[in-house]
């Protein structure tokens, strides 16, 4: 693993688990412009891991309608 990579690592809080779903969600949401420019923000100290947690856990979530009805 890259010197660069353990930096966004350390500096952000993501563990390198999350680093790959990490860079997907800042590409996919036009946060960032590649991997690499995904890896420099987090290095950076630009996002750290519960922040982008709670972004990456809100863009999936789905509020569900729920019908009622009377009896």
């Amino acid at each position: 693993m890259s010197a660069y990579v353990q930096e966004a690592i350390r500096v952000s809080g993501i563990n390198r688990t999350d680093l790959v779903a990490a860079c997907a969600y800042l590409i996919r949401t036009k946060q960032a412009t590649s991997q690499h420019n995904a890896i420099e923000q987090l290095a950076s100290g630009k996002f750290n891991a519960d922040d982008l947690e709670q972004q990456m856990i809100k863009s999936f979530q789905v509020e569900i309608d729920k019908e009622v009805t009377e009896e």
